[in-house]
C-alpha cells in the first residue's frame, strides 16, 4: 500500500459528502496507520474529480468517494473523458442516505402541498439551487417537477454549501439539500423543511413527511455514496481497502457519526458495489433521458 492515499470529493469543502468523507478518511487511516487526504474538486457534475480520478495511477494512492452522481453525470455532459464502469475499479459502498427539500420561511409555505399550489400559480416560477448541475440535489428536484407537475428554474452552484448561503439569504427561496448542511439551520428556524427524498422517514428528521406520503408514490429518490479505485488497481489493493473501509465503517464512533447526519452505513464487497454501479447506470441513463435532462 501506498503512504499517503488522496481521497478525490468532487464537492465542495463542508458539503453533506465531504463532512462524511473526513469522518471515514480519519478512521481508516487510523487503521491502515497512514495519512489520507481529502481533495475537493467540485464542478461539472462531478466530472473533474471523476476524471482525475479515472487518470490516476492505478495502485491504491487515489481513491474516487463520490455518490449516485457518478452514474448521472456523465449521462448530462457528454465528453467526460472517462466510462464511469469501465474505468474504475469499484472498492465499496459506504453508506446510504437521503435529503430534504428545504424553504425559506419568506415563501411562507408549511407543507409540500401547500408548495406545490403556489407552484402551480406563480408567474414567472420561482427559481431553486442546486449543488450543480447533474447533481444529485439537480435530479432529485428535476423528478419533483416531474411527478408533481409544476415548474420552477434551475440555478446550479458549486456544492451544497454555497446553494444553502444563498437559500438561507432568500435569494434563492428553496432547494434539495444533503442532510448535514441543512439540519442545524432547520433546527434554528431559518429553514423550513418540507419532504425527504427516501421512501422511508429519516430518523434525524421524524416530523419531516416523505414525498411519497404526500401523495406522489412514484417518487422516491435513495442516494448512496461509495470509493471507488482507477482501473487497473491490483486485486490485492482492492480487497484490502474494502476490508479495512468496511471495518472503520463497522466502528461505533463512525456509525454515530453518520447516523448524526441522517445516513447509515452501508459496507459491499467490491463485486456487490459493481453489480449496483452497474444497474444503477443503466436506471439513471434512462431518467435523464425521461427528464431531457442537459448540461447549463
Amino acid at each position: 500500500m501506498p503512504n499517503e492515499i488522496r481521497i478525490l470529493v468532487p464537492v465542495t469543502a463542508g458539503s453533506s459528502l465531504d463532512a462524511r468523507a473526513r469522518v471515514i478518511a480519519e478512521a481508516v487511516g487510523q487503521r491502515l496507520q497512514q495519512r489520507l487526504i481529502v481533495d475537493n474538486r467540485p464542478g461539472a457534475g462531478g466530472t473533474i474529480a471523476t476524471l482525475a480520478a479515472a487518470k490516476a495511477k492505478p495502485d491504491g494512492s487515489t481513491l474516487l468517494f463520490t455518490n449516485n452522481s457518478h452514474v448521472i453525470s456523465p449521462h448530462i455532459y457528454p465528453g467526460t473523458g472517462y466510462d464511469p464502469v469501465k474505468d474504475f475499479a469499484p472498492v465499496t459502498r459506504a453508506y446510504i442516505s437521503g435529503m430534504v427539500l428545504v424553504v425559506h420561511p419568506d415563501l411562507n409555505v408549511a407543507t409540500l402541498m401547500e408548495l406545490i399550489a403556489l407552484l402551480r400559480k406563480a408567474s414567472p416560477p420561482p427559481s431553486y439551487a442546486s449543488s450543480g448541475n447533474g447533481s444529485l440535489p439537480h435530479l432529485a428536484m428535476e423528478l419533483f417537477k416531474q411527478v408533481a407537475a409544476v415548474d420552477m428554474l434551475h440555478v446550479p452552484y458549486r456544492g451544497d454549501g454555497q446553494a444553502l448561503t444563498d437559500v438561507l439569504a432568500g435569494r434563492v427561496p428553496l432547494m434539495m439539500s444533503g442532510y448535514v448542511v441543512a439540519i442545524p439551520h432547520i433546527k434554528a428556524g431559518k429553514l423550513r423543511a418540507l419532504a425527504i427524498t427516501s421512501r422511508q422517514r429519516a430518523a434525524i428528521l421524524p416530523e419531516v413527511p416523505t414525498i411519497v406520503e404526500a401523495g406522489y408514490p412514484a417518487y422516491t429518490l435513495d442516494t448512496w455514496t461509495g470509493f471507488f479505485a482507477p482501473a487497473g488497481t491490483p486485486a490485492a489493493v482492492i480487497e484490502k481497502l474494502n476490508r479495512e473501509i468496511a471495518a472503520a465503517l463497522a466502528t461505533p464512533a463512525v456509525q454515530a457519526s453518520l447516523a448524526a447526519t441522517g445516513a447509515e452505513a452501508a459496507a459491499s464487497s467490491p463485486a456487490e458495489f459493481a453489480a449496483l454501479v452497474r444497474q444503477e447506470w443503466v436506471n439513471y441513463g434512462r431518467l435523464v433521458r425521461k427528464l431531457a435532462l442537459k448540461p447549463e
